[in-house]
Parts: structure tokens; C-alpha cells; sequence
């Protein structure tokens, strides 16, 4: 359900880097609701952006205005249209908060939408503590190292072309690593089939190298050591 711009104001500012939210009307630039604390010029500064952002939208003939960026010294506005407000955020200007960069960043205050970003995160971490194991019970770590680093770099671009696992993940020297903080709008069901990708290329490059009868055995030996870890 889409929320109103007043509980969007309280929802924005859970999300990362956030500083001040506020939401005005566009026919007026009444302000409908402010965050305790947010300069006393905000709402004004939001309706100028969020309206002249869409002027040159329309007179470029861009399509629909999703958010507009504004970046200033000290300053870092992020402004979005909604319904018959826009709704403006004052980001962190030290930081680059991952969900500001999205598409369309208002789909992601909804909380059932959170939700499935973090039931995702926590797949990622489930299937990367598998893929490490394996890579470790398949000698990755070892002379060839390289050669694992270099296919799983590849393999990690070719199963999400749109990159967010890239940007999620650190290969390193036979093991995969979270990055710390870095978010994307990844879903459950992509991490689930990126990885089923990946460790099933896994196991055919340790098959070239070890056989397939040595690579079953070390596969049913993670398998059987993860179920144990998970009671």
C-alpha cells in the first residue's frame, strides 16, 4: 500500500545517511509535515527542486520524474514526487546512501519492501558461508588460487549482470566476502538462483581438477557439516 507523503517523512528516516525529511504540496508548496529539526527554508527548497526538476523532465520530454539529485558544498538533497507532494530528503553529505542511487528510491520505504532486502541479505550470508566452505574443501586457497578468483569474478558478473552482486561481494584468494554496509535492491529469489549458478560451477571446475567422485564426497561432507552448525 502507497503511503501517505506525511508517513513517508517518518519513513525516510529510518533509511541510511538520512539527516532531515520534509513533504509539501506541489500546487502550493505548502509544507504537509517536517522533521523535527530540518532548516526552516527546506520546504521552500524542496518544492523549487522538485518542481523545476520536473519542468525540464517534461520540456526534454524525459518521461516521468522518479527523484532528482542535488549536490551542493555541504549539501546533498534528494527530492521525489509523490501523488500530489514531493517529498524532499537532506542526505549525509559524506555519504553515498545505496538506496538514494535506486531507480525509483520510493519503493523501497515501504516496509514489506525492507523486509525482502534483508531476508535477502541474510540468504547472501547463508549462501557465501557455503560457497567459502566449498571452495576451501576443493583446495581454491591453494597454487591455484588465481585461477578460482578469476572464475568466480567472471561467474559473479555473468549471473547478475546488473552488477549489485558484484558491488555486494569482495573475491579474495579462494573465499568471497559481504562488503560491510553495501546495500542493494537485490531480491531473495535472485540470490537463491545467482548462487544455485554459482556453486554449480563451482563444483564442475573442482570436477576438472579433482574428479567427480572426489567433488560428491566433499559436497555431501559441507552439506552434512552446515546441517550440523544449523541445530
Amino acid at each position: 500500500m502507497t503511503k501517505e507523503p506525511a508517513e513517508l517523512v517518518e519513513s525516510v528516516l529510518k533509511m541510511d545517511g538520512v539527516r532531515h525529511s520534509c513533504a509539501v504540496a506541489k500546487d502550493d508548496g505548502a509544507v504537509i509535515k517536517s522533521s523535527d529539526g530540518a532548516p526552516a527554508n527546506f520546504g521552500e527548497v524542496t518544492a523549487f527542486l522538485g518542481s523545476a526538476a520536473e519542468v525540464i523532465a517534461a520540456n526534454l520530454v524525459l518521461g516521468d520524474l522518479s527523484a532528482v539529485l542535488a549536490e551542493g558544498e555541504g549539501h546533498k538533497l534528494l527530492i521525489m514526487p509523490q501523488a500530489g507532494a514531493y517529498l524532499g530528503v537532506e542526505l549525509d553529505p559524506a555519504q553515498s546512501p545505496w538506496w538514494a542511487t535506486q531507480q525509483n528510491p520510493l519503493d523501497l520505504l515501504a516496509e514489506d519492501k525492507m523486509a525482502e532486502i534483508s531476508e535477502a541479505e541474510e540468504l547472501l550470508r547463508q549462501k557465501v558461508t557455503l560457497l567459502n566452505m566449498l571452495l576451501e574443501d576443493f583446495g581454491a586457497k591453494g597454487d591455484k588460487a588465481d585461477d578460482w578468483r578469476e572464475m568466480l569474478e567472471k561467474e559473479i558478473k555473468a549471473v547478475d549482470p546488473a552488477g549489485r552482486l558484484a558491488r555486494m561481494l569482495e573475491i579474495g584468494a579462494g573465499a568471497i566476502v559481504p562488503r560491510a554496509g553495501v546495500k542493494t535492491d537485490i531480491t531473495k529469489k535472485e540470490v537463491g538462483d545467482a548462487f544455485e549458478k554459482l556453486v554449480n560451477l563451482t563444483c564442475k571446475k573442482a570436477i576438472s581438477v579433482l574428479g567427480f567422485v572426489e567433488v560428491k564426497q566433499k559436497f555431501q561432507s559441507v552439506i552434512t557439516r552446515l546441517a550440523s552448525e544449523r541445530r
